[in-house]
């Protein structure tokens, strides 16, 4: 059997090299790309298909869970396992309803890691102990799954994308680039989420932003 081959997204540059050097210890992996937020995995996967992409949440621009959608598009073989330090319901809840092969935080070591890759490289699921007990407390309370919801759920994806893009202070006319959308279609998305939100300014805006897990302004 050939190397698993392994893209890392993590948008702070000293924690994804490090992964990348523990990764590479192991003989059976392969790092065939990188990318420091979720608009450059999507580009990076596009092009080296990779079997199992590692994507951290919070990151610039367009963060994990709303890239994920875009990274099955393009690459829809692939294999993603969130890795993060976040370990709220809503991020959990959210990564479940995409699909995602396994969770992990940033916690972990070395061997859990790898078992992880290899289990969902060969088509299984591995979450981390924290993050099964979780999953587990709430799907008894509720059957349906969990149920925890976060009000930026009304929005649709291109509005996800608007909030964060505005949260980190793009200007209409940059957004527009980001997205290969025309200024007017973002004045479009951005009406109609704040009016959803009920947020009557971008100071309300930001707050529910970082309340919610959008963005991590550090």
């Amino acid at each position: 059997m050939g190397k698993i081959n392994i893209v890392v997204v993590d948008d702070h540059d000293l924690l994804r090299q490090g992964l990348i050097e523990l990764l590479e210890k192991n003989n059976g992996f392969s790092i065939v790309g990188e990318a420091c937020n979720g608009r450059e995995a999507i580009e990076v996967a596009e092009k080296v298909k990779p079997d199992i992409i590692l994507l951290d949440i919070s990151m610039p621009e367009l963060n994990g869970l709303e890239a994920i959608g875009r990274l099955k598009q393009v690459n829809p073989s692939g294999k993603i396992i969130i890795i993060t330090m976040h370990n709220l319901n809503r991020h959990i809840s959210s990564a479940l309803k995409h699909k995602v092969s396994g969770y992990l935080l940033k916690s972990v070591g070395a061997s859990e890691l790898f078992a992880a890759i290899e289990k969902v490289y060969r088509g299984g699921y591995y979450f981390c102990e924290e993050i099964n007990e979780k999953i587990i407390s709430e799907y008894t309370s509720f059957i349906g799954g969990i149920t925890s919801q976060s009000s930026i759920d009304i929005l649709t994806p291109r509005e996800k994308e608007v909030v964060q893009l505005v949260v980190e202070g793009f200007t209409g006319k940059e957004i527009a680039v980001k997205m290969n959308i025309s200024s007017k279609t973002v004045e479009h998305h951005r009406y109609h989420l704040m009016s959803k939100l009920k947020c009557s300014n971008v100071a309300n805006l930001i707050r529910m932003a970082i309340e919610e897990g959008i963005v991590n302004l550090e």
